[in-house]
């Protein structure tokens, strides 16, 4: 009877030691969180902050929602090996949630994530624990160290159903750091509920990655070496140089412009010299004494080169009146010539003007 009962409590006792087998520290004696290499604060969710609307978040931490119909609570409870743990509680409606911490980091190194424990239960109506695959769970790491939880950069683990709790050896991830800083996430994802549904995480731990060699960084090229400009030479101030007086421009020598020469005058013929050839006082006398029985004829200008000298009246002649009278007449007649010569003179020096 004795040995019957021992039997029936052997199952459930071995499957207790599994399961504080598989959580590093308990039975080993070794808290993984306690490890100097682990780079997360609060790794073993000791200390909790009050952060509305979600509730009870573990220190050092950040809750997040994906998708939720209402916003799940997030407590401290005690359903861990190493107790309490960070609960995420939706009664009878699903959600995707969780929390994420940015750590700093080296950038160009691998770092790896894992969480130590990753639990959950659906219970009924009346109490009783729902048997199934109900929540996954999952780590992540953005090594931008952005905190997007849907961000496209995040290097997320498998997500893994199995409904006991402990270590699960999918719940591993590493990255290389591509900053100052990387974020680890940890996401439960409830798409249907069966109850009041839980999921509890604990042990969450971040290290460099042993197994995973750090990335090359690209090599920068060498900014160029400034070349030094060449001196600047220094300009001597040469004396002024005075400036040479304008030459004199030669004035144009003046050439003599010869006067236009008159057009001679025609020379006038000289006039014929007049002789004066004087009557003598006979012919006076002689032309009074026939002044009474002779009609006074015209005066004519007898000129000297035409004249033809008449011989003097012999006094004692006894024809006397006669010759007068004859020479009287070729007077008269030679003024009419001479007159006429005149006239024939002028005419012609005119035309030639």
């Amino acid at each position: 009877m004795r040995g019957r009962h021992t039997r029936k409590l052997a199952g459930p006792l071995l499957v207790v030691l599994l399961l504080l087998a598989a959580v590093p520290g308990v039975v080993q004696g070794q808290d993984i969180c306690q490890d100097p290499d682990n780079l997360t604060f609060n790794c073993q969710f000791d200390t909790f902050d009050y952060v509305p609307p979600y509730g009870a978040v573990a220190t050092g931490w950040t809750a997040f929602v994906e998708f939720a119909v209402e916003t799940p609570a997030f407590n401290s409870a005690g359903e861990t090996p190493v107790a309490p743990a960070q609960e995420i509680f939706s009664g009878w409606l699903p959600f995707t949630a969780g929390i994420l911490q940015q750590v700093e980091v080296t950038p160009g190194l691998a770092y790896v994530a894992a969480v130590g424990w990753a639990a959950y239960a659906s219970f009924g109506e009346g109490g009783e624990r729902n048997s199934g695959q109900f929540i996954g769970r999952k780590v992540g790491i953005d090594p931008s160290g952005d905190t997007d939880p849907t961000s496209p950069n995040i290097v997320w683990s498998p997500e893994v159903w199995d409904e006991l709790g402990g270590i699960f050896p999918q719940l591993r991830v590493s990255a290389v750091a591509q900053g100052g800083a990387i974020t680890v996430f940890v996401r439960a994802n409830n798409p249907q509920s069966h109850g009041n549904d839980k999921v509890w995480f604990d042990a969450v731990t971040l290290s460099v990655d042993p197994n995973q060699p750090a990335a090359t960084p690209t090599p920068v090229p060498p900014s160029p070496t400034p070349t030094s400009p060449p001196p600047t030479a220094t300009s001597t101030p040469l004396p002024p140089t005075e400036t040479p007086l304008p030459t004199d421009t030669p004035l144009p020598t003046a050439t003599a412009t010869t006067p236009p020469t008159d057009t001679p005058v025609p020379t006038e013929t000289p006039a014929p010299t007049v002789i004066s050839t004087e009557i003598p006082e006979a012919t006076e006398i002689a032309a009074e004494a026939a002044a009474p029985n002779v009609a006074s004829a015209p005066t004519a200008t007898i000129s000297a080169a035409t004249a033809t000298p008449v011989p003097a009246a012999q006094p004692d002649s006894p024809d006397r009146a006669p010759k007068i009278l004859l020479a009287v007449a070729a007077i008269s007649f030679g003024g009419a010539g001479v007159l006429g010569v005149v006239a024939l003179l002028l005419w012609l020096s005119q035309r030639r003007t």
